[in-house]
C-alpha cells in the first residue's frame, strides 16, 4: 500500500490551484531583496525619521512593483506576491499614521482620546485589508485567488475554532509573560467605554491580519507552493512583520511564538478552508495577551 505524502496528510483538501508550483522562489526572494533595499539603504545616509517613513516608503516600493507587474505583460506572474505584500504595507501604514496623528480622534464610543484612537484606526485597517483583498482577487491574473473569506460555516470550522481557541489558552497560561514580550497596565483600571474601544482595536486588527496573511499573502503564495511551503512561509513573514510593532518588552524572545501562531493559524485556515477559525483564535490570542499577560498575571 503507497504511503501518502506526510504533507498532503497534514494539510488534506488543498483549497486552491497552484500555477507553476516551485517557479516562484526567485520572484519571492526578488521582491523582498528590493524592499530590504529599500528599506536599509536610506539609513546609510541618514534618512531623517518623520511620521514613521519607513513603512510608507515600502508601501510605495510595493505599490511601484503592483502596478508593473499588472501592466506588464511579461512581469504578471509577479502580480500575486507583489500585490499580496502591498495589502500587508498599505493598511498597515495607514493603521500607523492615524495612531500617530495629533488632532481629535473620531470619539465613536466616549471613549478617551487615545483609546477612541485606536479603536478608530482599527476599524480603518480593517476596512482597507477587506478593499484590497477584493481588488486582489479581481486584479491579479486568473485563476482567481481563493481567500475563504465567504463560506458557509461548517461543523469542522466550528470544531477547530473552538478547539484551537482552548489549545491557545491552555497553552498561553502555561507560558510566563516575560516570554511573551509585553507587560502593560491592569484592566481593572478602565472605564466601560474605554474597554470597549480596546477591544474593538484588537478585534479589527486581528480580523485585518488574518484577511492580510492567511487571506491574501497564503494564497498567493499557493499559487506557486504546496500548500505546506506556503503555510510555513506566511508564518515566517507574519512574525518578521511584527518586528515592526513596538512591544513593550524583549520583542526578539516574541517572534518565534508570533512565527508559530502564524503556522498554527495558516494550518486551520487550509484545514478548513475558511478564516473565520483563525480570526476567532487570534481574536481570542490579542484579548488573552491584553487581559492576561498584560495586566501582569506572571509578574510580567
Amino acid at each position: 500500500m503507497a504511503v501518502e505524502p506526510v504533507s498532503r496528510r497534514w494539510l488534506r483538501r488543498p483549497s486552491s490551484p497552484t500555477v507553476g508550483r516551485g517557479s516562484g522562489r526567485l520572484e519571492f526572494l526578488l521582491i523582498l531583496a528590493g524592499a530590504a533595499v529599500v528599506l536599509l539603504l536610506p539609513r546609510v545616509f541618514g534618512d531623517p525619521q518623520g511620521f514613521d517613513p519607513d513603512s510608507w516608503r515600502l508601501t510605495a516600493y510595493f505599490a511601484v512593483v503592483t502596478g508593473a507587474a499588472l501592466a506588464v505583460r511579461s512581469l504578471r506572474a509577479v502580480a500575486p506576491l507583489a500585490f499580496a505584500f502591498l495589502t500587508l504595507a498599505f493598511p498597515f501604514s495607514v493603521w500607523l499614521w492615524l495612531l500617530g496623528y495629533v488632532g481629535p480622534a473620531p470619539s465613536l464610543i466616549g471613549a478617551p482620546n487615545g483609546l477612541a484612537r485606536n479603536a478608530f484606526a482599527g476599524i480603518v485597517e480593517m476596512v482597507l485589508a477587506l478593499v484590497m483583498a477584493g481588488c486582489f482577487h479581481y486584479l491579479t491574473p486568473k485563476p482567481r485567488p481563493n481567500l475563504r473569506l465567504w463560506v458557509r460555516p461548517t461543523l469542522l470550522m466550528v470544531v477547530v475554532g473552538v478547539g484551537g481557541t482552548l489549545l491557545f489558552l491552555a497553552i498561553g497560561f502555561a507560558l510566563p509573560a516575560p516570554l511573551l514580550g509585553r507587560e502593560g497596565v491592569p484592566l481593572y483600571a478602565l472605564g466601560g467605554s474605554a474597554a470597549v474601544a480596546l477591544g474593538v482595536a484588537n478585534a479589527t486588527s486581528a480580523i485585518a491580519q488574518e484577511i492580510q496573511f492567511r487571506g491574501v499573502l497564503m494564497s498567493a503564495l499557493e499559487r506557486q507552493q504546496s500548500p505546506l511551503a506556503a503555510v510555513i512561509t506566511q508564518g515566517v513573514v507574519f512574525g518578521l512583520a511584527h518586528i515592526a510593532i513596538q512591544y513593550e518588552g524583549p520583542a526578539t524572545s516574541f517572534i518565534p511564538i508570533v512565527i508559530a501562531l502564524g503556522w498554527l493559524w495558516g494550518w486551520m485556515t487550509v484545514r478548513t478552508r475558511s478564516l473565520l477559525p483563525a480570526m476567532l483564535v487570534h481574536i481570542v490570542a490579542d484579548f488573552f495577551v491584553l487581559a492576561v499577560v498584560v495586566s501582569g498575571l506572571y509578574g510580567g
